[in-house]
């Protein structure tokens, strides 16, 4: 155990000092920062959608009567199982080696340890569904329920790591005092925080799309089922990847106008800001070209740098879904100027207000 310790000493001090090094740069620091959202938060989303995939394409090998459904669907639990575990033992670690962050009977400390259990509990469910393929041959419908149900256990985790990455924000607001529980987690209509929650499950499962069909490339030596499988389960990943980022772009577009529209009214919006509204909203259409590229084509194992290329941008588009889950503005609008007073000061609730 003082092996063990002494271990855990040493790499923290290393890591430490490489990350002191690392903030000398502030590119390179940035960079990791961006990463360090946006693949674990992908990874988690993706988790969950591809629960719904697998079991809409289990289901879909008894209504179509094609085994390549069936096929892919096992493909794609493998997939979920693999990265669940991954997102699993890796947020164990980091859990262990951030444990000195906050006090461990804290709120955040709570909200952290309920993410990793829940993502537990979605991992060993989606490895039961994952061994029992050969069992419940004769149940695939019971099967395809299952599998869906996975995926609907893989969007607590996910929403639990959010939660805490937004009660973490508003901790370090100058006001955590005076904003409650209540305000930090009522969506209110119009404000980033539930625009982003609306996003919420068509990038789960255009992330999934995404996922599922770099898996089934990168699986195509190993398991041989055929070009004409590939050809039909690519176009089907790709398309089901296209349609949910679409609903995920026009709720993304709705969100946009309604920043316009607060914008207008305070004169605040310029020809400069209507120029990089556009490009921004022009950008995030690119996966979905792409993915529509990859679905449409008859030969789709030729369009690999496409997929992977969709695949990274829906990654990226997590971080303005990770800003505004972790938008603060409208909870702290909700006090108002005098909800913090000299005489009567509101007391602040345990875990938010350090």
């Amino acid at each position: 155990m003082d092996i063990l310790t002494e271990t855990a000493a040493v790499l923290g001090s290393w890591a430490e000092t490489l990350r002191q090094a690392i903030r000398t740069v502030p590119l390179i620091d940035e960079s990791l920062d961006a990463l360090c959202i946006a693949l674990p938060l992908g990874g988690l989303l993706a988790l969950a959608g591809l629960g719904i995939l697998s079991g809409s394409a289990r289901a879909l090998a008894v209504t179509r009567r094609r085994a390549s459904y069936e096929k892919c669907a096992r493909q794609l639990a493998m997939l979920a199982m693999l990265l669940g575990w991954v997102l699993l033992i890796g947020g164990r670690v980091w859990l262990f080696s951030s444990q000195g962050s906050h006090a461990p009977d804290s709120l955040p400390g709570f909200l952290l340890e309920s993410c990793w259990m829940l993502l537990g509990m979605a991992v060993m469910f989606t490895s039961v569904y994952y061994m029992l393929w050969k069992y419940l041959t004769k149940l695939p419908l019971l099967h395809a329920a299952q599998g869906i149900l996975c995926g609907i256990l893989g969007l607590p985790a996910a929403g639990a790591a959010l939660a805490a990455a937004r009660l973490l924000t508003a901790q370090a607001r100058p006001d955590a005092a005076a904003i409650t529980l209540g305000q930090l987690y009522t969506p209110v209509v119009g404000t980033p925080f539930f625009c982003a929650l609306c996003m919420t499950l068509p990038l789960a499962l255009a992330a999934a799309g995404g996922f599922g069909a770099v898996w089934l490339v990168l699986r195509r030596r190993h398991d041989d089922f055929g070009r004409d499988h590939y050809n039909a389960m690519l176009p089907w990943c790709a398309a089901w990847a296209r349609n949910a980022w679409l609903v995920f772009w026009l709720l993304l577009l709705a969100a946009t106008a309604l920043r316009i529209g607060s914008q207008w009214q305070g004169d605040a919006f310029t020809p400069e800001s209507a120029i990089r509204e556009s490009a921004w909203l022009l950008l995030w259409l690119i996966p979905a070209a792409l993915w529509t590229l990859a679905a449409r084509s008859a030969t789709p194992l030729r369009h690999k740098p496409a997929l992977l290329a969709a695949l990274l941008l829906s990654l990226a588009a997590t971080l303005p879904y990770y800003a505004g889950m972790t938008d603060i503005a409208g909870a702290a609008a909700q006090t108002g100027p005098a909800t913090v007073t000299p005489d009567a000061p509101p007391p602040p609730l345990p875990g938010l207000a350090q």
